[in-house]
């Protein structure tokens, strides 16, 4: 089997909350390394969210967030499997409306996502999941995403 160089132009989306958002990634391949750059086309997220007030009682809440457009990429290809996270560049926002309580914000510098995906057998589509640790818990935000070659 020949190996696999992703050098060139994908886009794509991906899914969050329920919704796809536009997603286009430039990289260089040397090896099995790559590098390069990716643009979200929209940065804007809402939706709605339960969680549990400081009584321990559910609740729900409004939340929009905010990503920055650019990203940096590096990753690593073996065979069909492609592994690579994407940083970033510059702060993540999310507002947070809370009953009774008012809006909060938070602020996630350097935000990173990490990929794993698969290509087809002709390495033109790339198929997988990324994943979001959340800070300071054990779970982890996780969903699709699709991404196709473009321009070689």
């Amino acid at each position: 089997m020949r190996p696999f160089d992703l050098t060139g132009t994908w886009q794509g989306h991906y899914q969050q909350s329920g919704g796809r958002h536009g997603i286009t990634m430039r990289v260089v391949q040397r090896g099995q390394s790559f590098v390069g750059n990716m643009q979200d086309s929209s940065t804007i997220l809402a939706g709605r969210a339960k969680v549990q007030t400081e009584n321990g009682a559910p609740t729900e809440v409004d939340m929009l967030s905010t990503l920055p457009s650019d990203s940096t990429v590096e990753g690593e290809v073996e065979g069909h499997r492609v592994v690579f996270v994407k940083s970033y560049r510059g702060k993540a926002t999310t507002n947070v409306w809370v009953p009774d309580r008012g809006p909060l914000q938070f602020e996630f510098p350097g935000h990173q996502v990490h990929y794993v995906g698969t290509l087809d057998d002709d390495g033109k589509v790339l198929r997988g999941h990324w994943s979001i640790p959340e800070p300071g818990g054990d779970k982890v935000q996780r969903d699709h995403f699709v991404l196709r070659r473009t321009q070689a």
